[in-house]
């Protein structure tokens, strides 16, 4: 009887174990990272890009999934880190991105493959951990929804992310060293606030260099999203500014 017992104790776990393991995806993505010019603003710059976006692509996971990241580092004279941030990383901590401490960087040219279980549901972001380089561009949102089954103590239609950040026009070289020089240069306001990876800057201001400023390019478009009367939206609002402190707020909206 107990060896029965024991029998049927095993396959149980067994059949636990394989569904867990049927249920549990994993999520694979290819990412190169490189410099373009982009008018995020309207102003022209370099801007560090994934597959070519700023912000990057938005990872959409179930709790218990496997995320990987094939990251390819084209920037040919830096080096890329990358911090997923909340996530906890249990027993993977070389994937954390804190580069210097519990990973190298990723030298020019290189591939470092990511790869780490997303265990709780939230909403989560992912920036360079690497210099100035998410003051660059280089980050994004990981969104992790609940497993099958399991619902929000809230009810919505639609889910949006949407990350604010402070964009700047000088190169984040001539602000680091401004930053760590002595006697210490602040950096000054910046130019343009983001969401979601779009603001506008005045292109009449003076001082401007003739063609590094377009107000008609789509790139700089506000970022718009159509709403549907009568349904329910979830915000996931994220803030990565480097130097300013912002609050949101939806302005003449009735809810």
């Amino acid at each position: 009887m107990k060896r029965l017992l024991l029998l049927l104790c095993v396959v149980l776990l067994s059949i636990l174990s394989l569904n867990s393991i049927v249920e549990a995806k994993i999520r694979h993505y290819r990412w190169e990272v490189k410099y373009e010019f982009k008018s995020p603003d309207c102003f022209r710059k370099l801007v560090i890009t994934i597959n070519g976006r700023s912000p990057g692509p938005t990872i959409l996971a179930q709790q218990g999934d496997t995320v990987i990241v094939d990251l390819k580092n084209s920037l040919l004279t830096e080096n890329v880190a990358i911090h997923w941030h909340g996530i906890r990383q249990i027993g993977t901590p070389w994937a954390d991105g804190t580069e210097g401490v519990s990973q190298c960087p990723i030298l020019p040219g290189d591939t470092f493959r990511y790869m780490f279980v997303v265990d709780r549901a939230g909403t989560y972001l992912y920036h360079a951990h690497y210099g100035m380089q998410r003051e660059a561009g280089l980050y994004g949102s990981l969104r992790v929804a609940l497993p099958d089954g399991e619902s929000e103590p809230f009810s919505y239609d639609y889910d949006r992310s949407i990350i604010l950040n402070d964009w700047y026009h000088r190169s984040t070289y001539e602000q680091a060293a401004g930053l760590s020089s002595i006697p210490f240069v602040w950096v000054g306001d910046p130019q343009s606030l983001l969401i979601q990876g779009k603001g506008r800057f005045n292109c009449s201001t003076p001082l401007v260099t003739a063609g590094s400023c377009n107000a008609t390019n789509p790139e700089c478009s506000p970022y718009v999203f159509t709403v549907v009367p009568g349904k329910t939206y979830r915000l996931r609002i994220g803030s990565l500014t480097a130097l300013a402190a912002l609050s949101f707020e939806i302005e003449n909206k009735s809810f």
